[in-house]
């Protein structure tokens, strides 16, 4: 499962859609994070968009984190 993870969180061959998939959701949760900082006013949607990217951020870290003896070569992807 990990192995799975890392394909997707990391380009790769094998889950090359999924992995593409990704990338733009994580751009496009990077362009509406930047949404509030546009606005000089305060409102309830901003505060949910903020935690939720946050939140979207810190899910992210974790994948990358559990996954990083991948990508530093600890382990073999291939096993």
């Amino acid at each position: 499962m990990r192995k799975k993870l890392y394909e997707i969180v990391e380009p790769g061959d094998e889950f090359a859609k999924v992995s593409s998939i990704y990338d733009y959701f994580m751009i496009l949760v990077i362009i509406a994070s930047l949404v509030p900082l546009a606005f000089k006013n305060d409102n309830a949607f901003f505060n949910i968009l903020d935690k939720v990217c946050t939140v979207i951020y810190i899910v992210d870290y974790i994948f990358r984190w559990i996954t990083a003896d991948y990508k530093f070569g600890k382990k073999s992807v291939s096993s």
